[in-house]
Parts: structure tokens; C-alpha cells; sequence
């Protein structure tokens, strides 16, 4: 009988190995205690190993088996050895036994050893549960040992599928200043390689590694070209550290992409700066292909890109992700078919240029204009290459940076250093729609929210979220069209969108969301990641809104935030520092439930005066409205939101100090009526203006606020403490300061009449969700504050005569 004595499948049995097999249990004798034993494993699809195998059922011959049912041994099969049957006494350390053709672990419910004689009289057993076989390693290909060097180098190195590899018990001693995993065609590496991925799936830097195992992938952009060599590369110095050739055939190329549908030239890509060349044909509405491309693939931050304007260096610009889904910077190619699809927001019909474009220097090696009355489907199904099959491995860890921004909040980040790509996750307890956001300080000296860039992430019902944002007012995202421009003011999402690869997922108290990002972009209000220096930083935390824009859409956006950074605090971070570990997060109340303040009632009076405050959070607007806030609401009063009651035939006087310098939108809150739940009337399309009816405090025939006023405000003497107070009398008192501003006060009045509906509210003109109800009634009050003396005397003669009678 032969039994491969496998060192204990070094490859696999390394301890921590990447690719470890999965294991089963040990094996249970039906008979007496411990006649059959071993401890067994599922060592691939098509294999099983048993580790301490032992059989000493004297005068019993016995065989491998298994079968696919737990309850019925009818089924049961000899999984053979070659050498015949097992006899007592019989041990051996390690035994690997491979299932007969066309049979797979998948298919087995139990594993066993049975009578020769007799396959179906099971002697011992252990059964196979389907998660046990749901983390069967792959079939892995043995490539070879890495050439000892002079850096330390050691590693056997596995190929788990096409573009996966497994190196095990890896060691570097980190001492190449730009040393990565690479991977190319020909006899010995060059710079026309490509690097591979490894850790948490980014290209990087090697460090200094011990006897580690790590799962290497080829990138995106060396995906579909020939590999023949798997390499350790330095590439500041071209110097190849150490390699392996791997046996040519053994990584396929996949054919190239091919599609029967009728097919647009756009144009030609005419010989460009780093070669750029091919043909550009349109398939479909979102759907190009390239034909004969090439890109040498040297420069840095590459990317295709698509344009809308009169020139190539117009904007709005979009990524085009490649051919493979990715944004990260193009790779080289050569004579390469490519289908590429736009992103949703865009067509063939509504771009005018295609780019290969660089970002970190906003130049286009070659481009083409889009031609006018193109006719294509709306959308076609393109060929795949079949599915890489792929191991369930453990995916090997890289050192990370991360760091507390505050109790609540910590950022943890990798920067892909080929792909000038930064790789940020930020985790923090928040209620559940609410936003964190994390970027770069809108000063080079200090924390500055005002001009900051900064990326918004969260996570609701429908999936996680992250978004580019400039910070060019401390004002609630207001978007206008004057005369064809567009203006953006306060926390808006950029037009341009660089966040990538999003993903999160929320635990108990904790939300974590993981995005990529390009260390600089083309995008004028981004501010870049810059490595080798500290920066400063900004942060924040509070609800997630939404906004009725002048488009007529509605887009989500942050509303003001309740955690910020102090401008005093010394919050710096450089990028390319060693890793370090400093974080810690435990979250333990941020779904408590705070019981709002009662509703204020504001009636009796024709006098009402408007100004703006604190929001009060969940314990004021939110809480009371239901709705996020944008962290101001107005005071009517005094009073926070108050419910307003009002009658019919009697006029109000409103003196409003929302602010009078439209110029400054965070300090600018025209205030109106009207039967809109939110808001926002001069922020708004024509056509969203038509669906609401406006009954005081604008005049809708010019789109002029009325009644504008200085700008008073009850703001916070220091931060936010609305959650530590039950009532509002005891939070404004002890927390809110009034300061207003020089200036005049605006005035306006109203009339309410039976036109009027039972429900209007209070809104600013410029922002939504600021404002709450009145509630419109007949009678309670004369329709005149001149009629009650009038009522009184009605009141005595009526009452005269009646006595008289």
C-alpha cells in the first residue's frame, strides 16, 4: 500500500498558511473505543487528507469510504488508495486520498472507513457539514521557491487560480525602498511587469515580512496579458530582487471581448504622448469599445474620461472605470481590445469628449469629440470571460495606520502607492442615518471646516454611501441657476465624484465604511493627500438630509453637524508616516432614545417675531418634527419651532432678522408661508415652484423675498449640549447666547382668508427643513383685534334687552 508521507503538507499545513484545509473532525469508530482514529481534512475539491491515521480492528480488512446521506449507507463508495485494502495494524502521519473521477467533496455528506468486504458496513466515520466544505481551498499549482537573496528573501510560492497567488512563509527584510510583488512576460522581470496586489486587496509597498503568508493578486490592468515570471521588483532602481519563472500556458490569456452588436465609430485615437492609439466605437447608450488600444502605461494617475463642455479641459469630467470595472490608474497595453461602460449618470448623447486623461497634471494624451445624432441600442449584453474561480483563502493583513479622531470616531488608512490611491475606513458610534465625514482642513495652518474637501459616508436601507464634498460655506447645500450658471454654496456634493470602491457595514452601536479615493485629483475644490508632510484634518458627525435642487431632482446631503473638531485643536496627519496602531473605539449608547421637548404653543398674538437658532437635535427639531434638521430652526418668540395658531380675517405682523446679504447664504433666511412641508422656495426649479403655493413673505411674480432683516441669532456659547437638557427653558438659559447683527429689522404681514387651508407652515426661502406648522382656524379669536370692544357692547345690550323681556 503507498501512502505519501507529505512532512505534514508543509504548503499547507504551514502554521497560519493562507490556504489552510478545512477540517472536518475525527474520525468515529462504530465499534470498539479507538480501533479507527485520525483527525481528517478536505484538502481541495477533489481531495481528502487525514493527519494521525490509525486502524487496529484485528481480523478485519477495511477500505476508504464516504457516501451522501447521513441516514442510508446504501450509497456508500470505496474511496481508493491504489494499494488494496487496510489491515490491522496499520498507522501512518499523514495520508492524501483522492475521490474517484467526476466525484467532489461537495457531493459527500460523511467520510468513513468501511468493511472491504462489505462497503456499506461502515467501521468509523465523521461527518461533513456543508460550511466545512463551503471553505475548501482551491486546486493549487506548486510554482516554486523564491531564490534566497541578499534582502532575506524566502517564500514558497502557489498559483490558487488565474490571477491569484499564495506565497507561503514569505520573509523581506524591507531594506529596497520601493519593492513590490510583480508579475510579466519574458525571460526575466522588467519595468513592463505589472505590480500585484496583496493584504487588503491595494497595491503597496512591501515592508519588512517574517515567515508570513500572503495572498498576492494580479492587478486589474496585467489581468488578460501573459504571465511567465512571478518576481520580487524594486522600481525606483529596475533592480529584480529575486524570481520564479512560471511554466508559460499555465496563466491563460483570455481571448478578447467580442459582441455581435452594430457598432458607432466615434473617432481615432491618433498616435498620442505616451502612445496613447486605437479606435473608439460606440456600442451602446453607456457602452464603448476599443479597438488596436495602446498606452505605454508610464505616466502617472492615467484614466479614461469623459467630457462635457466646448473643450477637452471643460467640466463637468467623469472616470470612466476600465475594462475590467476599476478606477485606479490605467495600466500598459498593447493592441488591446477593451469594452468599457460609462458611469449611470452619463451617455454617449450627453458627453462631447472621450480622454485618455492624466489627473495629477490635468493634461489629455489624445482625445476625441463625440459626434452629434448618434443612433444606438439603449443597452446591449456583452460576452464575460468565464468566472475566475476563486479560493476561499484568508486574506493575509498588512500593516495598517489608524487613529482616534475622537472618542467616537476613528480612521484607519493605506495608501496604494502605484496607484496614488488612498484607502480610508472610517468607523465611529452614530445613530443610524447619520453621516461621518473625514477630510482635508480647508487651511494649511489649522482646522478650518470653511474650504475644506472632505468625503460624507453612511449607511441606511438601502446600502452604504460615500461622496465627495466641498465645505465652501457653513451653510446647508444650496444649489441655484443664474442665468445658465451654476452655483454651488455650503456642504455640497462635488460635481466631480472621486470616491471608489465603498463598502461598510454597521454592528451593534458601530458603523464602519471603507471608500478609496485618488490622492489628487482634477477637481479644482478637491484638496490633495500630500505624503512626506503632516496636514491638518476635519471631521464631523450629524444627520443625513435630503435636497429638492433646481433640477427637480432630489439628492441626499448632510445636514449640519452636532461633532465637529474646535478650530484650536492640533489635529495633523501624514499620510506616509509608518504603520502605527493607536485606535480604540467602544461604543455603548448611541442608540439611546432622548425624549423630545415638549411642543411650544404660539398663539394669542399678532405680533410674531422671527429668528434663528440652535436646532436642539433630538431633543428640539428632530425630535419634534421627525425630520432631520440642519442644525438652525427658526424662534418665533422666543420659542423654538413653536406650533402657530392663527385665525381667519385677522392680520399678523412678522418681524424677521433671518439675515439680509443673499451674498452670504449661511446668514441669509428669507422667511415665508406656505404649504410646503420643507421649503426652500427660491432654491427651487420652475417646475417644483408651481407645485407649491406661497401665501406671505415672497413675491412669487419676481422671486423677492419680502420683509428681509438683520441677522440675530441664539447660537451656542460653547459646543452643543442639547442633550443633556429635559426641558428648553433649561437648555437655552444655561447654554444659548443671542447676538445680532447691526441693521434694520424686516416687516411683513399677513392676512389669512377662507382661501387659506386648516395647515400652512413657516419655511426659509433659501433652506429647507428650518420651520414648522400653523394651524389656520375660524373662530377662537375675532377676525379683528379693533371688533372686540365692538363685541363687548353687543354683548351688553343683548343682554339688556334680554332682561327687559
Amino acid at each position: 500500500m503507498k501512502f505519501r508521507l507529505l512532512l505534514l503538507l508543509a504548503a499547507f499545513l504551514h502554521a497560519g498558511c493562507c490556504f489552510m484545509p478545512s477540517r472536518v473532525g475525527q474520525l468515529v469508530p462504530t465499534g470498539a473505543p479507538g480501533s479507527v482514529s485520525g483527525l481528517v481534512f478536505l484538502l481541495n475539491p477533489t481531495a481528502i487528507y487525514i493527519r494521525d491515521f490509525s486502524f487496529t480492528l484485528a481480523g478485519t480488512d477495511g477500505v476508504f469510504c464516504a457516501g451522501a446521506s447521513t441516514s442510508d449507507t446504501s450509497d456508500a463508495f470505496e474511496v481508493p488508495t491504489g494499494d488494496g485494502p487496510l489491515q490491522s495494524p496499520f498507522s501512518s502521519p499523514d495520508v492524501e486520498l483522492a475521490l474517484p473521477d467526476g466525484t467532489t467533496v461537495a457531493e459527500l455528506a460523511w467520510f468513513g472507513v468501511c468493511n472491504s468486504s462489505q462497503v456499506t458496513s461502515v467501521l468509523a466515520s465523521v461527518v461533513i457539514l456543508p460550511q466545512v466544505v463551503s471553505n475548501v481551498p482551491c486546486e493549487t499549482t506548486f510554482i516554486g521557491e523564491l531564490p534566497a537573496g541578499s534582502n532575506g528573501l524566502a517564500g514558497r510560492v502557489y498559483l490558487l487560480n488565474r490571477i491569484t497567488f499564495a506565497v507561503v512563509g514569505f520573509s523581506y527584510d524591507g531594506q529596497a525602498d520601493d519593492a513590490f510583488f510583480w508579475v510579466g512576460a519574458g525571460d526575466t522581470p522588467s519595468i513592463s511587469g505589472y505590480p500585484c496586489t496583496y493584504g487588503d486587496g491595494i497595491v503597496t509597498r512591501l515592508p519588512a515580512l517574517e515567515d508570513q503568508d500572503v495572498v498576492v493578486n494580479i492587478t486589474p490592468n496585467g489581468q488578460g496579458t501573459e504571465v511567465t515570471y512571478f518576481a520580487i521588483w524594486c522600481r525606483s532602481n529596475n533592480i529584480n530582487l529575486g524570481h520564479i519563472p512560471v511554466p508559460q500556458g499555465l496563466i491563460p490569456t483570455p481571448p478578447p471581448p467580442t459582441t455581435s452588436a452594430p457598432m458607432v465609430h466615434l473617432g481615432t485615437l491618433v498616435r498620442g504622448q505616451h502612445r496613447v492609439s486605437g479606435e473608439v466605437f460606440a456600442l451602446a447608450d453607456r457602452t464603448l469599445m476599443l479597438t488596436g488600444f495602446n498606452y505605454d502605461g508610464t505616466a502617472p494617475g492615467a484614466r479614461f474620461y469623459a467630457v462635457r463642455g466646448s473643450s477637452v479641459f471643460a467640466s463637468p469630467a467623469w472616470t470612466i472605470p476600465d475594462e475590467t470595472g476599476s478606477t485606479a490608474p490605467l495600466g500598459s497595453y498593447t493592441d488591446r481590445t477593451l469594452i468599457l461602460t460609462l458611469p449611470n449618470e452619463i451617455t454617449v448623447h450627453t458627453i462631447d469628449w472621450f480622454s485618455v486623461w492624466c489627473v495629477p497634471f490635468r493634461i489629455s494624451f489624445e482625445e476625441i469629440r463625440i459626434p452629434d445624432d448618434i443612433e444606438l441600442q439603449s443597452e446591449i449584453e456583452i460576452p464575460t470571460l468565464e468566472p475566475i474561480l476563486t479560493c476561499p483563502v484568508l486574506t493575509s493583513q498588512i500593516p495598517v495606520n489608524c487613529k482616534n479622531l475622537n472618542d467616537d470616531i476613528t480612521m484607519s488608512w493605506v495608501v496604494d502607492s502605484t496607484s496614488d490611491i488612498i484607502f480610508i475606513t472610517l468607523c465611529g458610534c452614530v445613530l443610524p442615518d447619520h453621516y461621518i465625514a473625514f477630510g482635508i482642513s480647508g487651511s494649511d495652518t489649522s482646522v478650518l471646516m470653511f474650504g475644506g474637501d472632505v468625503t460624507w459616508t453612511w449607511l441606511d436601507n438601502e446600502g452604504v454611501h460615500a461622496g465627495d464634498l466641498h465645505l465652501s460655506d457653513y451653510a446647508q447645500c444650496l444649489i441655484t441657476n443664474n442665468s445658465g450658471t451654476v452655483t454651488r454654496v455650503g456642504a455640497c456634493p462635488d460635481v466631480q465624484d472621486d470616491v471608489t470602491s465603498v463598502s461598510g457595514f454597521r454592528e451593534d452601536c458601530t458603523t464602519c465604511i471603507k471608500f478609496a479615493r485618488p490622492l489628487a485629483t482634477s477637481d479644482p475644490t478637491d484638496r490633495p493627500f500630500l505624503l512626506g508632510q503632516e496636514q491638518f484634518i476635519i471631521w464631523s458627525m450629524g444627520p443625513v438630509g435630503t435636497l429638492d435642487t433646481f433640477l427637480g431632482d432630489t439628492i441626499p446631503v448632510p445636514f449640519r453637524h452636532f461633532i465637529q473638531p474646535s478650530s484650536t485643536d492640533d489635529l495633523r496627519v501624514n499620510f506616509s508616516r509608518s504603520p502605527v496602531d493607536e485606535c480604540s473605539l467602544q461604543c455603548s449608547d448611541c442608540e439611546v432614545t432622548l425624549e423630545p421637548w415638549p411642543q411650544p404653543v404660539l398663539e394669542h398674538t399678532t405680533t410674531i417675531n422671527c429668528k434663528i437658532g440652535q436646532s436642539g437635535n433630538e431633543r428640539g427639531y428632530a425630535g419634534i418634527t421627525g425630520t432631520s434638521g440642519w442644525g438652525i430652526a427658526w424662534y418665533l418668540n422666543s420659542l423654538l419651532i413653536p406650533s402657530v395658531t392663527v385665525f381667519r380675517g385677522v392680520t399678523y405682523t412678522f418681524t424677521v432678522e433671518g439675515g439680509d446679504n443673499p451674498d452670504n447664504p449661511s446668514f441669509y433666511h428669507p422667511f415665508y408661508i406656505t404649504d410646503s412641508e420643507r421649503g426652500g422656495y427660491l432654491a427651487k426649479s420652475p417646475e417644483d415652484q408651481e407645485q407649491e403655493t406661497v401665501y406671505a413673505g415672497i413675491d412669487t411674480t419676481r422671486n423677492i423675498p419680502l420683509g428681509v432683516g438683520r441677522y440675530c441669532e441664539y447660537g451656542n456659547i460653547a459646543e452643543d449640549r442639547s442633550r443633556e437638557f429635559t426641558t428648553f427653558q433649561e437648555y437655552m438659559s444655561t447654554t444659548l447666547r443671542l447676538e445680532c447683527e447691526e441693521g434694520a429689522v424686516g416687516t411683513f404681514t399677513w392676512t389669512p382668508d377662507d382661501t387659506t387651508p386648516d395647515v400652512v407652515y413657516y419655511q426659509c426661502a433659501t433652506h429647507q427643513f428650518l420651520g414648522w406648522k400653523m394651524t389656520v382656524m375660524d373662530s377662537g379669536l375675532p377676525r379683528t383685534a379693533v371688533s372686540i370692544p365692538f363685541l363687548v357692547a353687543c354683548f351688553a345690550v343683548i343682554a339688556l334687552v334680554v332682561s327687559i323681556f
